[in-house]
């Protein structure tokens, strides 16, 4: 799931496992997925299906794949994907499905424990110390999204962030000490505050939510954050690995709200980020975001369910603007893409303008919207350093 190698990474090198990175997920990787994968599966499990072809190539024997439960297809994945790599001639490959429906059950531990094929006291320090690595990284790489989201739509030379984005991710992937880990947010913001920024720019916030794959994922979204951010738009993607994992822990108080908001009209979890999608689509409307983006694959279930109730209810509620995009392996038409991102920030930009006209706050504030708080401490972090 895009940057999120690097987390996954440290949790298996920490217990001594040799770790086989896949390429990034390329049209080959996608073409292979298509062809060996049931037509109307959704879109993720084709994805990760070359990706691990990929692996296999590089001479990855052992593939592990979250599984979750409920409706979802997510939780039958590893079953099928197994079956089909035997079928396609990779018969000493095993997928260990590793069971992340509630993280306080711990069955999780097992499975890392039947990784490591060891049981001895030793194996205890490191296991402690991969969960700890793996949650700090996870956590940081949650940091660099955040700021990715604000600094790019402030950038006077279109690429800087991006370029800034993929050092982040090799040097976190070099920090194998509790030390350099404490250390990392610093090194983030050094390294955002050292771009050559236009702080007089006021852009649109977006808010950005989907299912998780498509939302984390760059190949398969047609990297929507960057073209958006490099149109001038500041995105605001509260979705990560670290939320994930922290609502898997029950700790995630944020989506707890979000439940809270999303409750009235969607009483119960249907699967996929349904729920919060909901929530996130009105709590962004409640914070005056000027727009919202949905994306999910095409064929999800509990996606189209959200986005059915935004369109018929919510949106008639709360009038913020939103686009939608569905994803599969023919979604690569990137004129028509980008055409359709650029109607959407024209269409935003116009109704930001005409807000500004009716409100004499935005007039006196030098013709820009005001903003209510929104964010968490590091994003206040990042937009003390724009403008400082």
């Amino acid at each position: 799931m895009g940057p999120n190698w690097v987390a996954f990474k440290t949790l298996f090198t920490s217990l001594d496992l040799d770790v086989v990175v896949p390429d990034p997920t390329n049209r080959e990787a996608i073409k292979i997925g298509v062809k060996y994968s049931p037509e109307f599966v959704c879109f993720p499990f084709k994805a990760t299906l070359g990706d691990f072809v990929s692996a296999i190539k590089k001479g990855a024997d052992t593939l592990v794949m979250a599984i979750d439960c409920g409706p979802c297809r997510f939780g039958f994945y590893h079953a099928v994907q197994e079956r089909l790599l035997h079928d396609m001639g990779y018969k000493n490959v095993s997928v260990i499905p590793l069971d992340q429906a509630d993280l306080l059950e711990f069955k999780w531990v097992k499975t890392l424990q039947d990784l490591s094929g060891r049981r001895d006291l030793f194996i205890y320090s490191k296991f402690v110390k991969a969960v700890i690595f793996f949650l700090k990284k996870a956590k940081l790489l949650n940091d660099i999204q955040t700021a990715e989201g604000v600094f790019r739509a402030y950038e006077r030379n279109q690429g800087d962030t991006t370029r800034i984005f993929n050092d982040m991710l090799l040097k976190l992937d070099e920090a194998n000490t509790l030390s350099e880990l404490r250390n990392f947010k610093k090194v983030i913001k050094e390294d955002f505050n050292n771009l050559d920024i236009d702080k007089s720019r006021s852009p649109l916030r977006v808010g950005l939510s989907g299912e998780i794959h498509i939302s984390l994922e760059p190949y398969v979204n047609l990297d929507i954050r960057r073209k958006l951010g490099e149109m001038g738009v500041e995105i605001h993607q509260s979705l990560s690995l670290y939320d994930w994992v922290v609502h898997k822990f029950h700790l995630n108080y944020h989506r707890k709200w979000l439940e809270h908001l999303s409750h009235p009209y969607l009483p119960m979890d249907i699967g996929g980020e349904c729920v919060w999608v909901l929530g996130e689509y009105i709590d962004k409307a409640k914070a005056g975001f000027d727009g919202f983006v949905h994306e999910y694959p095409f064929t999800c279930m509990p996606e189209v369910t959200a986005r059915t109730i935004i369109t018929n209810k919510l949106k008639k509620i709360y009038d913020l603007p939103i686009i939608y995009f569905s994803f599969d392996e023919h979604a690569d038409a990137e004129g028509g893409f980008r055409t359709r991102i650029e109607a959407f920030v024209d269409l935003i930009t116009d109704r930001r303008k005409q807000e500004i006209m009716k409100n004499a706050k935005f007039q006196a504030n030098d013709n820009k919207k005001i903003y209510p708080h929104y964010g968490d401490n590091f994003y206040n972090e990042c937009t003390q350093l724009l403008h400082t």
